[in-house]
Formats: C-alpha cells, sequence, structure tokens
C-alpha cells in the first residue's frame, strides 16, 4: 500500500506538479516574453505620404487683411510631397524654406499650386517672405 502512495507522488511530480518554467505563462499572471513576432502597432498614425497647404487670406475684423498657412504643420513620411495652393484671389505667396537640406523654395504665385517631395526624415520650417508671420512646418517621418 506505501508502495503506491510513493508511485502516485512520483507520477504527480512528474506531470507538472513541480512548478518548472515551462515558457508559457497560465492563470491570471502578467507574464513576460521576447516580441519576436510581427505584432501590430497602435499610435496616433498621423503621417501620409502626402499633405495639402492651403495659402489663406481672412479678415482680422477691423478690415485687415491676416495672411496664413493652413494648416500651419504638417507630418509626412520620408519621399511624400507637399503641395500649396494660393486660394489668397490677387495676392503674390511663396514657400521660402530656412532649414539646410530642404526641397527647392516655391516662388511668388498667385493662383494655383506646387509641390515639393520629402526625401530626408526632418522638420523644415518655411515662411511667405512677402508677410510677415505667415509661416509653417513641415515634418518628414
Amino acid at each position: 500500500m506505501r508502495l503506491s502512495y510513493v508511485l502516485l507522488a512520483v507520477v504527480a511530480i512528474g506531470c507538472g506538479g513541480g512548478g518548472g518554467d515551462n515558457g508559457y505563462t497560465t492563470g491570471p499572471g502578467t507574464g513576460t516574453g521576447t516580441g519576436t513576432g510581427p505584432g501590430t502597432g497602435t499610435g496616433p498614425g498621423t503621417a501620409t505620404g502626402t499633405a495639402s497647404v492651403t495659402m489663406k487670406q481672412t479678415d482680422d475684423g477691423y478690415g485687415s487683411a491676416v495672411f496664413s498657412f493652413a494648416p500651419s504643420t504638417v507630418t509626412i513620411t520620408k519621399g511624400g510631397t507637399v503641395t500649396w495652393t494660393n486660394e489668397a484671389g490677387t495676392t503674390a505667396h511663396n514657400v521660402t524654406f530656412s532649414t539646410t537640406g530642404a526641397p527647392a523654395n516655391v516662388g511668388n504665385m498667385v493662383t494655383g499650386s506646387a509641390s515639393r517631395q520629402f526625401d530626408t526624415p526632418g522638420t523644415y520650417s518655411y515662411q511667405c517672405t512677402n508677410h510677415p508671420g505667415m509661416s509653417g512646418q513641415v515634418t518628414v517621418q
């Protein structure tokens, strides 16, 4: 009879009763891992390959024109393109970069659109040199 109890105890330990580390987490524990699978990310996901910026003219409420880029900041992916469109009527605007490595400036335009491609990650500041305070920024990821 004693031999059957000993044999039963040995079988129970051999079947996992010892609680060793087998690489799996069971129950409500937190567990850890190496993260070697493809996974899926989460986050804002705001960067795209293209962006559009409008050159706008509004009234300040006192009869004076206010010029702006809308939106004033955009984020794109490497190799992406930004297109600036002048909707300010008869007022000429330009896009003049102040950051080294930026694409070519966009000269004065009264109507129409112009696009520039950004091949290097970084932050590129620009302004319309015709209108103080009219500035924007392109972030390339």
